[in-house]
């Protein structure tokens, strides 16, 4: 009978802690995305600060004869 009582003890306990999980899991992944959305909101995209410098062409170029 004792292995019976823990056996329902562990299925309970197994119950409660993927019951567990599952709502960390949704508590969690609704934070990532109220979080990806509040960086959507605030991102500003400005060119001026990542534009590329054009290069200069050297003129120490060889010429062939």
């Amino acid at each position: 009978m004792s292995d019976l009582k823990q056996t329902i003890f562990k299925n309970i306990l197994d119950k409660k802690f993927t019951k567990a999980n599952n709502e960390m899991a949704k508590l969690m992944k609704d934070k990532v995305f109220a979080t990806i959305d509040q960086f959507k909101k605030n991102f500003k995209y400005n060119p001026e600060t990542t534009a590329i410098e054009p290069v200069k062409p050297d003129n120490k170029e060889t010429k062939d004869v």
